[in-house]
């Protein structure tokens, strides 16, 4: 059986209205956010170019615009990722001239990451494309739906964030 879901169809489960409970429907919220996510993640590499930012890489990059020479444990806690992932992509960004490391001014023990005159710029530049990609996924809505959606997104973000730190 087809129940309407605003422009969208999908067949009903367990769930009257609202988003799919058996993940195959590919309709769940989970499913739906990641496939957006993949797809604002492969415009902003295609508008990057092959030489640009990866989105990956674009996290680091934009926090390094802000607050230059974080340490590679502040980067995890802001960007959220974990350590190991962390010093594979800055690995990668050293590796690729995106950014130096120094050692701390005020822990010789530890290194602050620099993003290099090359990787400054091309953080820039990711950042005006990842403008022009929400712009293009944004399209069609006011400024009031954006910020509604915005909300929800940090609404969803927060409660998961609380859930895990219960379960965790």
């Amino acid at each position: 059986m087809m129940a309407a879901k605003g422009k969208h169809q999908a067949q009903e489960t367990q769930a009257p209205e609202g988003f799919e409970v058996a993940p195959q429907h590919r309709m769940t919220l989970g499913y739906l956010i990641s496939l957006l996510a993949r797809l604002l993640a492969q415009s902003l590499k295609v508008r990057n170019g092959p030489d640009g930012i990866l989105p990956g890489q674009y996290p680091i990059a934009v926090e390094l615009l802000a607050q230059d020479g974080m340490s590679q444990r502040d980067l995890c806690e802001v960007v959220r990722i974990e350590q190991a992932t962390m010093a594979n992509t800055l690995k990668r960004m050293e590796r690729d001239g995106l950014i130096t490391r120094r050692q701390s001014a005020e822990d010789g023990r530890l290194a602050t990451i620099h993003l290099t005159e090359e990787g400054a710029r091309l953080a820039r530049d990711a950042v005006r494309n990842a403008a022009e990609v929400n712009s293009v996924a944004l399209e069609g809505l006011d400024l009031p739906a954006q910020m509604a959606l915005r909300d929800m997104l940090i609404d969803l973000t927060e409660r998961l964030e609380a859930d895990i730190k219960r379960r965790g």
